[in-house]
């Protein structure tokens, strides 16, 4: 006789529980340190960003005793690292994304399993398995939701990544599942973060409360707490409360495979919903006779990507404003400049040329394009046109960032803190799980 599925809450709750006893793929495991290699290296790269700074001298002010490190601070308790780790993390908003959810996974949960783990004294196969049990458990709950939520107001990250940051902490903490489903529970309650956030120093801030909310409710869970335990089925509550027209609901979870294997990373550092068009831009290779030439751009992209980046103005005040402004970063990418986190810095000189070309950029939305795909099109003055179709931008499955491509970004990011001990650092991390490197690694970031 087969057995009936567990509702959605006991099923996530026992996957969590179970962490301890997963044998992690090779794969998915490569997978997670890529995703640290990443995480460390979008955190290093922000070093001077102010909201990294801002809360990172914030969370030093209340004098917390611990041991878990904070990038380019001191050791506080493991929800104030997580806090300062995990907004440092997501300032460049050049981090991953898990699309089918819209969320920056690695920024909440690794700052979140690099907290704990670190304050308990995890060992490196513990905190890999942590942080899977985390990323699986944020994509499991946000997949199909994510596009929902985000066209309705609600930041991914403030939500899934709360979730993912929660269940990488009970993992840590071998709650048992009654006790997980309460950390959920707890996580879920404390869900916020705003899309009118983005272009200010709250979006990544919405990252670092992520995972400092997680640590906590899976503490609180540890000794005795509790929340609502139905949140995560159909009309459960959460799901009616992040789309109230309840045109879409949680499904039943599925827990086959590995979620992780699906994840994007970015390589331009700007919102991941321009990358498609910035792709197409640099197909196009102008020279710079062809750009004094533009006479119009018309960017065909998809719904989302037209919510969030397309309307803005192609002149931004900041250079959180230009990360989300798609003429912007289209205009950057047709001057043949690398999008990097260089293009994006104070103090805040965009230049003329590339501001005149965005202002002769129009977005359209096309039935044909998502999350990942664009086409531009280029008139000239004398009539001439020149089209470049992306159907999969750089960095998504189907077209994805490898070792030696994050070793690349890696390096860009790392390097002027660094120096040559940024190599170090990342082949460490390529080992991280394997062996006995995290003293190390934290001896490397404990000098920054």
């Amino acid at each position: 006789m087969a057995k009936t599925p567990l509702a959605n809450g006991p099923a996530i709750a026992a996957y969590i529980a179970a962490a301890s006893q997963r044998s992690l793929p090779p794969e998915v495991a490569d997978m997670a340190r890529l995703c640290l290699a990443d995480w460390l290296g979008v955190a290093i790269g922000a070093a001077d960003e102010p909201a990294g700074r801002i809360v990172r001298e914030v969370a030093a002010g209340w004098h917390s005793e611990g041991h878990s490190t904070i990038l380019f601070g001191a050791a506080a308790a493991a929800p104030f690292a997580a806090l300062a780790n995990g907004t440092l993390a997501h300032c460049l908003d050049f981090d991953d994304t898990y699309v089918r959810a819209i969320t920056h996974t690695s920024a909440p949960v690794w700052a979140a399993t690099l907290a704990l783990g670190e304050e308990i004294g995890a060992n490196e196969a513990a905190m890999l398995s942590a942080f899977v049990t985390g990323f699986e458990t944020a994509a499991r709950i946000g997949s199909g939701l994510g596009e929902a939520v985000t066209t309705r107001g609600w930041h991914g990250t403030g939500v899934f990544g709360r979730l993912g940051a929660a269940a990488a902490a009970s993992a840590l903490l071998r709650l048992n599942e009654q006790q997980a489903l309460h950390a959920l529970g707890a996580a879920a309650t404390q869900t916020s973060g705003l899309v009118a956030s983005f272009g200010t120093m709250a979006k990544p801030f919405h990252a670092g409360r992520a995972a400092m909310d997680g640590i906590v409710a899976a503490q609180l869970a540890a000794n005795g707490f509790t929340a609502a335990t139905g949140l995560f089925e159909p009309g459960g509550g959460l799901d009616t409360a992040l789309v109230q027209d309840r045109t879409v609901t949680f499904a039943p979870l599925d827990l086959a495979g590995w979620r992780i294997l699906e994840n994007s990373f970015k390589p331009y550092a700007a919102c991941h919903l321009t990358h498609p068009a910035v792709d197409a831009a640099h197909a196009l290779a102008l020279s710079a006779n062809e750009r004094g030439a533009i006479a119009s751009v018309r960017a065909e992209i998809g719904a989302l990507a037209q919510q969030i980046t397309g309307g803005k103005s192609g002149m931004p005040a900041t250079p959180l404003e230009g990360k989300f402004d798609l003429k912007y970063c289209i205009a950057l990418g047709l001057h043949g400049r690398a999008v990097s986190a260089a293009d994006f810095c104070e103090p805040w000189r965009p230049d003329a040329a590339v501001c005149a070309t965005a202002g002769k950029v129009e977005s359209v939305v096309s039935a044909e394009r998502g999350f990942a795909s664009a086409r531009l099109t280029v008139e000239f003055a004398d009539g001439r046109h020149e089209a470049a179709d992306v159907p999969v931008a750089k960095g998504h499955p189907g077209n994805p960032m490898d070792w030696d491509d994050m070793h690349e970004k890696f390096d860009a990011l790392a390097a002027p803190r660094l120096g040559q001990r940024g190599d170090a650092l990342f082949a460490l991390v390529r080992e991280f799980g394997r062996g006995d490197v995290f003293a190390e690694i934290r001896s490397i970031v404990a000098r920054l």
